[in-house]
């Protein structure tokens, strides 16, 4: 009896090291590869303007935005504010290109329910500087909410480097 208790013991072992040996694919391909929207996605510092694109919309300042993209890795992408300041969270379509995206008219804002129009944006590479001083990319868009029909709101900011001295 001692030696089938034995013998179990030494074959759920074996069978153990066999799967921990054979569960992880080392020779695989290592690169996942991009997505379509890879030159848009990001985190962003923007700012939110009143129409004459110098006052701080409602007197806010800076705040982190998303750029992603959309699970149907196409040209279209998400912009998100984290429902932290204009409640901002659209899909968009972008141009790889030249880099410019706008949203479809009143599309779909998840954070009220309500819509918005994206328009007018674009990507410039090492075209602004950071809080820091680093040389990064600009991003700049407008967009008019069904909350406030007829105000076009611009938004302009810089890409996040993720160092230190760049953070608010």
């Amino acid at each position: 009896m001692k030696n089938i208790k034995q013998n179990i013991k030494l074959l759920f072992a074996g069978i153990f090291t066999l799967a921990l040996l054979t569960a992880c694919d080392e020779t695989g391909d290592t690169d996942p590869g991009g997505t379509a929207t890879e030159k848009f996605a990001g985190d962003w510092h923007i700012i939110a303007l009143e129409n004459d694109g110098a006052t701080p919309a409602f007197g806010g300042g800076y705040n982190l935005y998303s750029t992603y993209n959309a699970s149907s890795n196409d040209e279209n992408f998400w912009i998100d504010d984290h429902d932290s300041w204009m409640e901002i969270k659209s899909k968009v379509q972008g141009n790889s290109s030249n880099l410019t995206f706008a949203g479809q008219p009143e599309a779909e804002e998840l954070y009220t329910g309500g819509t918005v129009t994206v328009s007018n944006g674009k990507i410039l590479k090492k075209a602004a500087t950071s809080f820091g001083g680093h040389e990064v990319d600009s991003i700049y868009f407008e967009a008019e909410f069904d909350w406030d029909p007829g105000v076009v709101y611009k938004f302009a900011g810089h890409k996040r480097t993720g160092f230190l001295e760049d953070e608010l």
